[in-house]
């Protein structure tokens, strides 16, 4: 089995970086990746997990209430600005899982905390607010921002919390999502996917939607930007037609 999850957010990748820019919280980026994105999974008849900010549900409700109807939803906070920015956890998550709960009519299980800011006050929240499950830990070794090599790659409880670890290669923990399938050779991330299932732990990737729309921002170094659009768009559809005879499923199955 192999789990695509796609983080549905507000561009801020500027903003992230302490950089003025015309672009930052527009939702323009992601409502047309997701147009091109939505294609790709029809064709391939592939369900995923979108973790949506409660900002970009409110400004494009339209979009999101249609994913939803073949489509996991879970919450990505509010604000997508947890690193290194003072904000109320609990109200800042509280108040995008209601707002993702009105437009969809649904009940939000699960939760990824933007730039994946796992803690244990995040867990404790997510209880106290009835959430099932987490995907707030990379278990990947990424210099400057974390070391979670001895993280489980299967899924495993903390407290009634299911976390469910972004994936990382089998061995030495190299990243394989988002940023590095698109500047890496599609074989790059075909093998770390294979040697995963060979041991028998499912695949957990992740990406943002505004990834399949071609973004030109020189707020962020090139290759935050780089091979996005219908680049990624055609690598991402043959990666999918790679594992077409694996069986794709939701978070909330895993639990």
């Amino acid at each position: 089995m192999i789990a695509i999850t796609i983080d549905c957010e507000q561009w801020n990748s500027g903003e992230l970086r302490n950089k003025k820019d015309n672009e930052n919280n527009n939702t323009n980026y992601s409502r047309e990746g997701n147009k091109r994105l939505l294609k790709i999974l029809e064709k391939h008849n592939i369900p995923v997990t979108f973790f949506v900010t409660g900002f970009f549900a409110e400004k494009e409700k339209k979009q999101i209430k249609e994913i939803s109807k073949k489509h996991e939803i879970a919450c990505h906070g509010y604000s997508h600005f947890y690193r290194d920015n003072i904000l109320n956890l609990k109200q800042d998550i509280e108040k995008s899982k209601k707002i993702l709960e009105k437009i969809t009519n649904k009940k939000i299980c699960g939760f990824r905390a933007p730039q994946m800011q796992f803690s244990k006050e995040l867990i404790n929240i997510l209880e106290r607010l009835n959430f099932k499950y987490d995907s707030s830990i990379h278990a990947a070794y990424l210099p400057g921002f974390y070391n979670n090599k001895n993280i489980n790659l299967k899924p495993f409880k903390i407290n009634k919390i299911t976390e469910i670890p972004a994936s990382a290669s089998y061995f030495f923990r190299i990243p394989v999502n988002w940023i590095f399938m698109r500047n890496m050779p599609l074989s790059y991330t075909i093998r770390i996917v294979k040697r995963l299932l060979k041991n028998r732990v499912v695949p957990v990737l992740y990406f943002h939607s505004w990834e399949f729309f071609e973004v030109k921002n020189k707020s962020v170094p090139f290759y935050i930007t780089r091979n996005t659009g219908k680049k990624f768009c055609k690598k991402f559809d043959k990666f999918l037609d790679y594992f077409k005879n694996e069986k794709f499923v939701l978070l909330k199955d895993l639990i």
